[in-house]
């Protein structure tokens, strides 16, 4: 048995440890009720935005989102024809300004929540004025067309031979210029993008890797939510799909920007290798911006 003392030690120990550390920062950001958030409104901002295009598709590609939700969880059966009648072409492709104002308000504060939880993370000063609400709405459109751009990109690469051998590079670099340069855009750029590149790889790889589990057990999910409830199961499944997306975002950001606060040895290694770390006593690049806001703060 260990004795008060010792435990007290090894519980200093782990708690100044890079996992202690990561582990208290997601603690101190409210990281899970950030991920609740995050989600709720990445639901209620893209789930609209989908069913308008699908909306404003033409009569050939009136099942144009259905299909996309289909063929990226692999569904069959009832799970799919739930979907399809989720996203089903109504037939009326307008919509009135109130309706467009609400989406891009939507649309924004999305990437308003992302923005702070990037600047807590970052420990960054927010900008002042209106300047931050515009990175938000630089943001939110350079994260529709960046996903636009990924969707495009994994259709064209379905249509090559072994798509399988070309789907996962293109889908990992997308993913990475993704998780880059959104954070960078949201920081007001006083972070430099070779400090972003860790918390984007990572939210790449771990991205990656939970899309392969989602093709494992979505469908079965999707099948038993929608035999229970109806077109709400769908929806269901869709909010935990997000939810454990934003998870990753957030998850990432924070082993991102405690990596690049660490004092180990290991960590100066690799930010020696990525070249966000100078010479002993020159400053990394963006690192008066953040440590400015991190002592007003």
């Amino acid at each position: 048995m260990l004795s008060a003392h010792d435990r007290q030690v090894l519980t200093r120990r782990l708690q100044n440890s890079f996992l202690g550390r990561c582990l208290g920062t997601f603690v101190d950001m409210q990281g899970v009720d950030r991920s609740m958030v995050i989600a709720s409104q990445a639901f209620t901002a893209l789930i609209p935005l989908l069913i308008l295009v699908s909306a404003l598709a033409p009569a050939s590609d009136r099942d144009v989102v259905g299909d996309a939700v289909i063929r990226r969880f692999e569904l069959s059966g009832n799970a799919a024809a739930a979907v399809q009648q989720v996203f089903a072409h109504s037939g009326q492709a307008t919509t009135g300004l109130f309706g467009a104002l609400l989406l891009v308000f939507s649309g924004v504060s999305l990437t308003r929540r992302m923005q702070r939880m990037y600047q807590q993370a970052w420990r960054v000063r927010p900008p002042a004025g209106v300047r931050g609400s515009l990175n938000a709405a630089l943001g939110l459109g350079a994260l529709l067309t960046e996903l636009a751009l990924l969707y495009l990109a994994r259709t064209l690469v379905r249509t090559l031979p072994f798509d399988w051998v070309f789907g996962a590079p293109v889908s990992l670099m997308a993913s990475l210029l993704l998780w880059t340069s959104i954070p960078y855009l949201l920081l007001d750029r006083r972070v430099h993008w070779r400090r972003l590149l860790p918390g984007g790889a990572l939210a790449a790889l771990s991205a990656s890797a939970y899309g392969i589990a989602t093709t494992i057990y979505m469908p079965r999910l999707m099948e038993s939510y929608s035999e229970r409830y109806g077109l709400f199961g769908v929806t269901l499944s869709l909010v935990g799909w997000l939810l454990c997306s934003a998870f990753i975002i957030v998850g990432a950001t924070v082993v991102a920007a405690e990596l690049d606060r660490a004092p180990e040895p290991w960590a100066r290694r690799l930010r020696l290798a990525l070249g966000s770390e100078q010479a002993p006593g020159a400053d990394r690049p963006g690192q008066r911006e953040t440590d400015a806001g991190s002592r007003e703060d």
